[in-house]
């Protein structure tokens, strides 16, 4: 286990021969703090929550052979407006069990706000692939609805590796506590806000983390200060039977964990369906590009061709296995339309008109892959493919929730 921590710079420290502070854009949310404490409805209308959660997700990713870096997730949270914030890093890794852990915990330095955030897939580090790749079903520990349900083994278990300690820091918070442990006495009245967020991996991790302390009674004081769960290119974590328990459940799950999925992105309709049925859950937010109406035509003309030459193997399986739930489904599939066709995030409120399971793995192994090569050419760049894994990077997220005008984390207008 690796536990670091730093204290993040002040603003002069930031702004070198230059006024600590500018009213034109640095810090990027001088009132970040009260944006974050504020009790409203999730998302914020202006913004500001979705565009911090999702660049502290981007940089959670920081760092130097497998390890994390709290020096630079704690300078880009005081460039948003997080001055002299408490950062601190639990990490456990263990190879022969998939397991490449990583949370972030930043505290403002009044200790009012925490953020969690999970460090998503490393792209150079193949333990971290795996633990994508590790889809057996592994019981969740706690009940919803009166039952246990099943859930993706590998997120599952990164998210306990690190779990005790981050409980143990957000009960440090509670009572006005640093989440740095070197750091002694309270300040405040304790914690008042409490985020949870994370891209791929990091935001799977954010949801079972959620889900956990949602649904365990030891954890209720801890999830009264919860505020929002945020996640940016998600993969789904377990069934239709847990998607639904957590839907139905009243509480912050139905309207507080909110999944943004930005144009085609792949790893949303991930696992696969030949490894199992899997449902999303929490409010969907989706992002789509503007595209002229050749794009649109071809975008069409190609999902349907996908969609017509699989639906044939599916019906008859569906109708062997008498799912009936499943053959109206499919047959569904042929009448259904891409949703959010206009530019921008749209929030899809249909439950049939979710970001769907990828239903071969032809996605996975082809179309994803040429989509990514084919952004890469100014010839290519524009073709519609049905999956891409370039839409997964995290660097689309956040400039996608940039608000209009916002200064960029490094002073630069978007």
């Amino acid at each position: 286990m690796r536990d670091a921590h730093v204290k993040g710079p002040g603003f002069a420290e930031l702004r070198p021969a230059k006024s600590p502070t500018d009213p034109r854009g640095f810090p990027v949310y001088p009132d970040l703090v009260d944006r974050l404490v504020e009790d409203k409805h999730q998302p914020d209308t202006e913004g500001v929550v979705p565009h911090v959660l999702a660049t502290c997700s981007a940089y959670a990713y920081a760092g130097f052979q497998h390890q994390g870096d709290p020096e630079t997730v704690s300078m880009i949270m005081a460039r948003l407006g997080l001055e002299q914030n408490a950062c601190r890093v639990l990490e456990q890794r263990v190879d022969a069990l998939y397991i490449a852990s990583a949370a972030y915990l930043v505290q403002d330095k009044d200790r009012r706000v925490v953020i969690l955030a999970y460090r998503g897939t490393q792209p150079e580090d193949i333990i971290s692939i795996l633990t994508d790749a590790d889809v057996r079903p592994e019981m969740l520990a706690v009940e919803i609805q009166g039952r246990r349900h099943e859930v993706h083994a590998g997120f599952y278990r990164n998210v306990r590796a690190t779990r005790h300690l981050v409980v143990r820091a957000l009960e440090r918070s509670l009572r006005g506590e640093s989440v740095n442990p070197d750091e002694h006495g309270t300040r405040g009245d304790g914690l008042e806000a409490l985020y949870i967020t994370g891209h791929s991996l990091g935001g799977a991790m954010a949801a079972l983390m959620a889900v956990t302390l949602v649904h365990e009674p030891r954890y209720r004081h801890i999830t009264e200060k919860l505020k929002g769960v945020y996640t940016f290119g998600q993969p789904m974590v377990g069934g239709p039977d847990l998607a639904r328990a957590c839907a139905q459940t009243p509480g912050p799950l139905s309207d507080r964990l909110l999944r943004y999925i930005f144009d085609r992105d792949v790893v949303p309709a991930l696992p696969p369906r030949p490894v199992g049925p899997y449902t999303p859950f929490g409010r969907e937010f989706h992002y789509r590009r503007q595209r002229g109406p050749a794009d649109t035509a071809l975008a069409f003309a190609a999902d349907s061709a996908v969609e017509a030459l699989t639906l044939p193997g599916h019906v008859l399986r569906a109708a062997a296995n008498r799912d009936w739930e499943e053959l109206t489904r499919r047959i569904g599939t042929l009448r259904r339309r891409p949703h959010g066709r206009g530019q921008g995030w749209t929030e899809v409120t249909e439950p049939q008109l979710h970001y769907p399971q990828m239903d071969t793995l032809a996605g996975l192994a082809v179309i994803a892959p040429l989509a990514f090569f084919a952004t890469k050419l100014a010839l290519t760049r524009t073709i519609p493919f049905k999956y891409s894994f370039d839409d997964h990077g995290p660097g689309h997220y956040v400039n996608a929730l940039a608000p209009p005008g916002v200064l960029s984390e490094f002073g630069d207008v978007l």
